[in-house]
């Protein structure tokens, strides 16, 4: 046991000997996390950003107005026609939507009226849009129609009774409580700051411990690895030593950032029974890979190159960049085969959900089934190969 813990101090103070470790432990993942939480920030900067044109000036367009700006997927703009059209073309919002004269008369005459979205190329979300639009002319046809039918029986004017179904509607829809079920009452979703936090730990976690577990492939090419085993030191017992100082030298980095996250950007990680079971997990999985991969390489440097782009380019289809959510189906189920994925969906459950262990127990078996596959080919290879 004394020499497992040797080697394990040793291979700990040889990392933070190092200055540029503290730079990529430390200071480069809250950087991103400050970076890409701005980026994607907050739910309102999500919003589509659009001008709407009302061309008709009439009650029934100013209705359909109001109800596309209740719509949480917009953020609109009641501008001109030259306003609009100009920030079109300066690329300033990426589209408008105009509603054209004689809207109010072709509800009426039971037309569905013309409403025009203009939008660039390059615009993704036009069928959504489109789609918004088309139930919103629905809604208001439809109210229309029973203002018609209403007056037809009361006698009573067909414009007050629009008016009168559209608000009684309206009351209707905000009498509607909206209340997110969460295992805890105080944790409703994770912000994007929270997952921003999450990902880019475990990117630059998997980072550093790439770099340390290339100190095996450094022992073994330097002729240190084979003068350890010249002593009484077995080869369980370096392995052993080895591994054990990778994970400690994970969930130091892995409490920094958690810690100063807390802080800095009041991140809140959840229990602290779950995280630990998860981190570990992780951890486990990440040497497992490492040490996968230095088996399999020649030099620390090509070692170190080849595992930047598995972990840059693992990172980006599990979710560490972005949420999964915004990527095509056929993405999200090769995600499942990435180790990262599991770690994010466990943070989220954690974080965002208020859940426990319990909640946690698919994402920590995936990661533990990765990390057993790992370990075993890659303490196999070393061995063999020592």
């Amino acid at each position: 046991m004394k020499k497992i813990g040797t080697i394990c101090l040793f291979e700990i103070s040889r990392i933070f000997k190092k200055p540029q470790s503290y730079m990529l432990m430390f200071a480069m993942p809250l950087l991103f996390t400050l970076l890409f939480g701005s980026l994607f920030g907050s739910e309102e900067s999500t919003k589509i950003k659009l001008a709407i044109v009302d061309q008709d000036q009439s009650e029934m367009s100013q209705t359909f107005v109001n109800l596309l700006k209740e719509n949480e997927t917009f953020k609109l703009k009641q501008q001109t026609m030259a306003e609009a059209e100009k920030l079109v073309e300066e690329k300033s919002i990426p589209g408008m939507i105009l509603l054209g004269k004689g809207f109010e008369s072709q509800i009426i005459n039971e037309k569905e009226p013309v409403v025009m979205f203009k939008h660039g190329p390059e615009f993704t979300s036009s069928m959504v849009v489109s789609e918004i639009i088309g139930n919103g002319l629905s809604k208001i046809m439809i109210e229309a129609k029973g203002a018609e039918l209403w007056s037809k029986y009361s006698g009573g004017a067909g414009d007050e009774l629009f008016e009168k179904i559209s608000s009684e509607v309206e009351a209707t829809h905000s009498s509607i409580e909206k209340v997110i079920v969460t295992k805890s009452l105080e944790q409703s979703r994770m912000s994007n700051m929270s997952e921003r936090a999450a990902g880019f730990t475990v990117m630059f976690v998997m980072m550093v411990i790439m770099i340390s577990t290339g100190a095996i492939l450094e022992a073994k090419n330097n002729g240190v690895w084979s003068r350890l085993l010249t002593t009484p030191t077995s080869k369980t017992e370096l392995m052993v030593g080895y591994l054990f100082a990778f994970f400690i030298i994970g969930w130091l980095q892995f409490a920094v950032l958690m810690i100063s996250s807390s802080i800095l950007f009041d991140v809140d990680w959840g229990r602290l029974d779950g995280i630990f079971l998860l981190v570990s997990a992780t951890l486990l999985c990440v040497i497992g890979l490492g040490l996968l991969i230095a088996s399999y390489s020649k030099t620390v440097e090509q070692q170190s190159a080849l595992g930047n782009i598995i972990i840059v380019s693992t990172c980006m289809l599990g979710g560490v960049y972005w949420p999964l959510e915004i990527v095509p189906s056929f993405m999200q189920k090769i995600a499942d085969f990435v180790p990262q994925t599991w770690a994010m969906k466990g943070f989220t459950e954690i974080s965002a959900r208020g859940g426990n262990i319990v909640d946690i127990t698919m994402p920590v078996l995936v990661l533990l089934a990765f990390a057993i596959v790992f370990l075993s080919i890659g303490i196999n290879r070393v061995r063999s190969n020592a």
